[in-house]
């Protein structure tokens, strides 16, 4: 098809028309759809803001199938959530890098508090230990206590998330954590004369 200009307000007058086709009715017509991560991570990402919400490769599979009568793989779902997850949350490294500006935040709002972070020699994060005063104070009415929990880490970080809780120097303590076997083994192991309460 060729066209030109008419006049100055955008018109276009067609001066040659070619309906010949060169590909087949079936190119033309079904035409092949491909989708990216990019494209599903963009459509899924208001599905993925609650980050309570459980949503599998398999469930953004099966609605891009019904929403939009795309077959994707898994791999590519799985992708497409990872780069959902990124542009609603940032990446580890990100939250990792906004640790200091936090601690200097609580140690600005609860002065008195024993904040430190812990790196390695490469300067990666180690351990964090925050002590916030109105907690200090707290415990100093408290009957000497140990509080162990721990999370399990998932996605780009593995491993075990391990908390303690207690009164410094504490003497005639008990120690309370959920069942876990290395817990128990551990406070049995460095604490073996010290009561050993599960939490509910």
């Amino acid at each position: 098809m060729k066209s030109s200009n008419i006049n100055k307000f955008g018109m276009f007058k067609i001066r040659e028309f070619n309906d010949e086709h060169t590909c087949s009715l079936k190119d033309r017509v079904y035409s092949q759809r491909q989708a990216t991560n990019n494209l599903i991570g963009g459509i899924i990402t208001t599905k993925l803001a609650n980050h309570k919400r459980k949503y599998t490769p398999r469930d953004i599979m099966n609605d891009v199938k019904v929403d939009f009568g795309v077959d994707v793989t898994y791999s590519l779902a799985w992708r497409a959530k990872e780069k959902s997850v990124v542009s609603l949350r940032g990446t580890p490294s990100d939250s990792y890098e906004k640790l200091p500006s936090y601690l200097y935040t609580l140690d600005t709002t609860y002065p008195d508090s024993h904040i430190r972070m812990k790196k390695t020699e490469e300067n990666e994060f180690l351990y964090l230990f925050i002590s916030l005063f109105p907690f200090i104070k707290d415990f100093e009415s408290c009957k000497p206590i140990i509080v162990v929990d721990g999370s399990h880490l998932k996605r780009t970080y593995n491993g075990t998330f391990v908390s303690a809780s207690m009164l410094d120097g504490a003497e005639n303590m008990c120690v309370v954590s959920d069942r876990n076997e290395s817990i128990i083994k551990s406070v049995l192991r460095v604490y073996n004369v010290t009561p050993h309460y599960a939490c509910i």
